[in-house]
């Protein structure tokens, strides 16, 4: 009974560290993007502004998938265990914020922060702005679970992560129909659907290809690489099946007359969702090809 009176207190005692860490991570926030310091530190409101409640919770979110990933090993001692969970944590949370501003400077270079969110409420801007900050929050778990508490590799995934989803995010104007920065300035959600179909697609792709074990780092890099190439042969097949599969007819059109409110059609949600889920599904499927298949003895060994 004892003993289980003290796990408990523990845990309480970890609870309460992490919750110590939420604010050095905000603090650090604040300090890598001297912007949102006024909202980070004055008193937030879910409901004022929606653009803005989407783009702050996929921070905390993003929090919580990083956080799962890390164990307290208390074998050593609670003193041990908090200070190598501290300086994981960190370390993590440094290569994330910096990792959050490479991605957008990417995507989102032709817009600002404080227009398209705290001004024109942009619901586009921040449905994109999430969807870049939770793909980076899975890889970056995938990152520290391959990398098995090694500060070392961990940076050099990290870099090498970072480098291929950028790459990635570069193929969206190949794969979809729509124009990115004409729809996101007309507040178009289409896009914004479209894109996070995109970018959770490649997510999966490149978490599935970076986790296995590593022996030997240039064997591990080339494994990676050849599994988003053969990534990029299979994927096509499934999207097209999919396509004939379900009789989907791609009636794409680009409308830019005024509706009734005066403001610029643009393609539809629906569309959007189209390209969004598509991509996803077959990303997905592609994953079970590239990942899932055992061949076991299949082969005979001579």
């Amino acid at each position: 009974m004892d003993e289980l009176f003290d796990k408990l207190i523990i845990r309480l005692f970890f609870t309460l560290f992490i919750i110590l860490s939420l604010f050095l991570y905000k603090y650090a926030h604040t300090f890598m993007y001297p912007t949102t310091r006024r909202q980070i530190f004055s008193r937030f409101y879910p409901s004022k502004n929606p653009a803005d409640t989407i783009h702050f919770f996929s921070r905390l979110l993003a929090i919580g998938i990083i956080y799962s990933q890390f164990f307290f090993f208390m074998s050593d001692g609670i003193i041990f265990a908090l200070f190598d969970f501290f300086v994981q944590s960190i370390f993590a949370f440094a290569t994330f914020l910096l990792s959050v501003y490479v991605i957008e400077s990417i995507v989102l270079y032709n817009f600002d922060f404080l227009d398209e969110i705290i001004k024109k409420k942009n619901m586009s801007y921040a449905v994109i702005s999430f969807s870049n900050v939770i793909s980076l929050a899975i890889i970056m778990k995938t990152i520290l679970a391959v990398s098995k508490q090694s500060i070392i590799l961990l940076f050099l995934l990290w870099l090498f992560a970072l480098v291929l989803l950028g790459l990635a995010t570069k193929s969206f104007n190949v794969t979809s129909k729509l124009s990115f920065n004409k729809l996101l300035i007309q507040k178009n959600l289409s896009i914004s659907f479209s894109y996070m179909g995109f970018i959770f697609g490649w997510t999966l792709i490149i978490s599935s290809s970076l986790f296995h074990q590593i022996t030997n780092v240039n064997g591990y890099v080339i494994e990676v690489v050849l599994k988003i190439l053969l990534s990029a042969i299979i994927f096509p097949i499934f999207r097209k099946g999919i396509i004939i599969a379900f009789k989907i007819k791609d009636d794409f059109s680009s409308n830019d007359e005024l509706d009734e409110k005066g403001q610029i059609k643009g393609p539809s949600i629906g569309y959007g969702v189209y390209e969004g889920v598509s991509f996803f599904t077959s990303c997905y499927l592609t994953t079970i090809i590239t990942g899932h298949i055992n061949f076991g003895t299949f082969y005979p060994v001579f």
